[in-house]
């Protein structure tokens, strides 16, 4: 019987990381086109840009590992669905919600009230670490809602719902930079009601779905300790995909922050397309445990996909790094044109072995396979070390970074690598 499934398994695969793909890539326009409006001088100040860039990397630190609270709701919704429990969904997803509020009126409180020493610290405003906060509490909802469509593979409105996030900040940011002021923290506010039109799009998303009514499931403090783990992966992962231009910020001066912020973002957008195939294996995959012959051909038809597109956008960044720059920044001046086309193949570099890496981490944290991934948290740490240690130039940070995502790459495969064949 699997094998008579297993062409249809693949074929979804790919039909639905290329339906997630698509998604994303509209999003990557969005993002792209909200970074080419403010990385424009006559938009937004060099030094303003490069504070934005800044606390957008602080807000991806933070909530990128709570992806482990939608891999938790995926992971258990789609494995309960396949165990017949779909009376489970809702009371599990509305367990979530509540401690979710708690979660958030934490944080925006302790924004606000430490906003001052914060400030010092990164040299920016108190005014924008307070917006920080709030912003983030509001993005940590996303990860909510995509969790719930995740696990129950509604993957037409996880593709196109979150892209609503970047429509709203471009179009938003834009328009309060343009007529209020233009600073980081009037841009930060458009990202703010952008995060917000995603979570209105989540609520009417969980009504449509029509879940039914159920008791919790028995097990919560099972929910817990998956939690756990994956936020621990999930944060070594953030650091090494997100801090780049908040240690530059922290160690550089304005305008060196606000070259290298450009072009770390394109090296970001370019590499982290084909993320949306882990979105797709990740509820395809997950089991309690055991690593099945299907699992493994999904796996390899996904690292395939993947490793195509990666290939195929590093190298264009490599040969023609301007095409990119000038469409996001408009500015590819001979004075600038040599640090940045270097500042951006060391950042892609750097970048293109996590790329992968994000790949397999899901395939671990889907089979309930934590130990691989906790070493990425020690690689962020000395990665952070080492940018501490050794900082009289930009480019040390995609040389120490794409150090350690290497590593990670290479540690990551060797252990599925070790589980399949050992």
């Amino acid at each position: 019987m699997s094998e008579t499934r297993q062409p249809s398994e693949e074929a979804k695969l790919v039909w639905h990381g290329s339906l997630l793909m698509v998604g994303t890539l509209v999003g990557a326009v969005f993002s792209a086109a909200f970074h080419m409006v403010m990385g424009r001088e006559q938009v937004l100040p060099n030094a303003e840009y490069g504070s934005l860039v800044a606390m957008l990397g602080i807000i991806l630190v933070a909530s990128t590992p709570m992806m482990a609270l939608q891999n938790t709701l995926a992971h258990y919704i789609s494995t309960r669905a396949r165990a017949g429990r779909n009376d489970h969904t809702l009371p599990f997803f509305l367990h979530w919600v509540r401690l979710f509020l708690v979660i958030s009126a934490v944080l925006v409180l302790g924004a606000w009230l430490f906003c001052v020493p914060l400030a010092g610290f990164w040299g920016v405003s108190p005014l924008l670490i307070g917006i920080t906060g709030t912003v983030l509490a509001a993005t940590l909802w996303m990860s909510l809602f995509q969790g719930l469509l995740q696990g129950t593979q509604e993957f037409v409105l996880l593709a196109w719902i979150p892209q609503a996030w970047g429509v709203g900040r471009l179009v938003l940011g834009t328009l309060l930079v343009l007529t209020l002021s233009a600073t980081a923290a009037t841009a930060l506010v458009g990202q703010g009601l952008g995060v917000l039109t995603v979570i209105l799009l989540g609520i009417w998303a969980l009504w449509r779905l029509k879940l039914p009514k159920g008791d919790p499931p028995a097990r919560s403090t099972d929910s817990y300790q998956y939690l756990g783990s994956a936020f621990f992966c999930l944060a070594g992962y953030a650091m090494l995909m997100n801090l780049d231009v908040t240690l530059a910020k922290r160690f550089f001066e304005g305008e060196t922050v606000g070259l290298f912020a450009k072009a770390a973002t394109i090296a970001r957008t370019a590499v982290f397309l084909p993320i949306p195939i882990a979105t797709a294996l990740f509820p395809k995959v997950s089991s309690t445990g055991d690593l099945s012959a299907e699992s493994w051909r999904l796996l390899r038809r996904a690292l395939g996909f993947a490793a195509l597109l990666i290939g195929a956008v590093v190298a264009g960044c490599l040969l023609l790094p301007g095409i990119p720059w000038a469409i996001l920044y408009g500015r590819w001046t001979p004075e600038i044109a040599a640090e940045a086309a270097r500042m951006t193949r060391a950042m892609v570099l750097a970048q293109a072995p996590l790329a992968m890496t994000y790949l397999l981490l899901n395939f671990e944290m889907a089979q309930r396979h934590f130990r691989s991934g906790f070493l990425l948290v020690p690689a962020a740490g000395l990665y952070i070390a080492g940018i501490a240690c050794f900082h009289t130039n930009p480019l040390q940070i995609p040389a120490i970074l794409g150090f350690f995502n290497l590593l990670a790459l290479i540690w990551l495969f060797s252990a599925i690598w070790r589980r399949k064949h050992g």
